[in-house]
């Protein structure tokens, strides 16, 4: 049996604008989506025991068989591989707790596990990165990442592609954090497209008006060599 954890988490800053490249910080929180995973005779099967907000588990439930079968490409192995899958662990099943990633985190270490993979923290991360896209459609990364590292980082999506910047960062003192649930499922990927569409119609404006707001202050702007300060003036 193939067994593995993931974290659940908090943005403190960013949200959604992360997945358009603007900064954010995560920290990952103790509560943990565990996972069991064992070799079946035939089809996928899933027993999801976690804790959840009314109609999470069935909201979520076609998703979560696509990320799994994302999961698996993302592995190389074959999506029919027939496996049953336990999901529990102290992490509820909440909206805005990072609760997909920290499941797809979880599995993926358990898969590995069950079929004897070596597969590094860095795989399990883009493999539970492919798994969020049937939960988000276009994530940020910030949640899988902090699912799978845990801690506190600073967190800067590359929007091209490629590497994204990820910095840990460390607090003298612990800090606590109250965390409330309105008890509402979130459709993630309808809010990540909604972001998206605002995005889209408000770029224009905000375009024009930056590059009004440059040409009027560049209109009065003097070469720094010209200028003189005098210590009167400075102190």
């Amino acid at each position: 049996m193939g067994k593995g954890s993931g974290y659940g988490k908090v943005i403190l800053f960013g949200e959604h604008f992360v997945v358009h490249g603007v900064p954010g910080i995560v920290s990952a929180i103790e509560a943990t989506t565990d996972a069991e995973v064992k070799k079946a005779q035939k089809g996928l099967n899933v027993r999801d025991e976690r804790k959840t907000a009314k109609g999470y588990s069935e909201e979520k439930r076609l998703q979560q068989i696509e990320s799994i079968e994302r999961m698996l490409k993302a592995m190389g192995v074959d999506s029919k591989t027939p496996l049953d899958i336990w999901i529990g662990g102290t992490l509820p099943g909440f909206s805005g707790l990072g609760a997909s990633a920290a499941s797809s985190v979880a599995i993926a270490r358990a898969i590995a596990q069950e079929l004897s993979m070596q597969i590094s923290d860095e795989k399990i991360n883009t493999v539970a990165y492919e798994a969020e896209k049937a939960y988000a459609g276009n994530p940020s990364g910030i949640d899988n990442t902090a699912a799978t590292y845990g801690g506190l980082m600073w967190f800067k999506k590359n929007p091209a592609g490629g590497q994204d910047l990820v910095q840990k960062l460390h607090v003298r003192r612990p800090i606590e954090i109250v965390i409330g649930s309105t008890g509402k499922v979130a459709n993630t990927k309808a809010m990540v497209e909604g972001v998206a569409d605002a995005k889209r119609k408000t770029q224009p404006n905000m375009t024009l008006f930056s590059n009004k707001l440059k040409i009027l202050l560049l209109q009065d702007v003097k070469p720094l060599k010209h200028m003189t300060l005098r210590n009167s003036e400075t102190s």
